[in-house]
């Protein structure tokens, strides 16, 4: 199976990657989606919430308030990364035949995941326009600078990564962009 990992900091146009090849046909599985999907079931919240002793009512804001503990983050990464593997893993055994299948992975090199991946795509685009993208989706600018500092430098996955896409246009520029790599693939 060929395994791609798509990569990208925050507001880069991941997403926008994975639903477009979505519709040209190719499976996908995203990091992102999965750990939404882990809070939005109620035994797997809650077992979050407890390990991580969050309250229930106000958990997403006390994980973005807490965050840039590294002792709370190491503690986060201890108890959801085992939730987000397990999923990846049995999503990945029942699609193994799709070729290629993609992986959406935010944290590739900071979780040094890229031997686990065949290729590995990352998105650049600029600050300025992933901040605004991030903002537009209603999120605060405290909360962008706080992840986008968790990331490392565009231009260490730039060099590290078998393909990079730049998304600083449109997106039919970016959906262009997407075809080309897929025709390298």
């Amino acid at each position: 199976m060929i395994k791609v990992a798509v990569t990208g900091n925050i507001g880069s146009g991941k997403s926008e990657f994975i639903n477009f090849i979505s519709k040209l046909g190719f499976f996908y599985i995203s990091s992102d989606v999965i750990i939404s999907n882990l809070y939005k079931d109620d035994k797997t919240r809650s077992i979050i919430i407890q390990k991580l002793d969050l309250n229930e009512e106000n958990y997403k804001q006390e994980i973005i308030n807490k965050i840039h503990n590294e002792v709370f983050n190491r503690r986060l990464k201890k108890v959801i990364y085992p939730f987000l593997y397990s999923k990846k893993k049995f999503l990945s055994q029942k699609h193994k035949t799709h070729q290629p299948t993609f992986y959406e992975v935010p944290l590739l090199y900071e979780e040094n995941l890229s031997h686990d991946y065949n290729v590995t795509v990352f998105i650049k685009a600029d600050i300025n326009k992933r901040r605004r993208r991030v903002l537009n989706r209603g999120v605060s600018k405290n909360y962008f600078t706080l992840m986008n500092n968790k990331q490392i430098n565009e231009n260490i996955k730039k060099i590290k990564s078998t393909f990079t896409l730049d998304n600083n246009g449109s997106i039919l520029n970016l959906r262009l962009n997407i075809i080309r790599l897929l025709n390298r693939l």
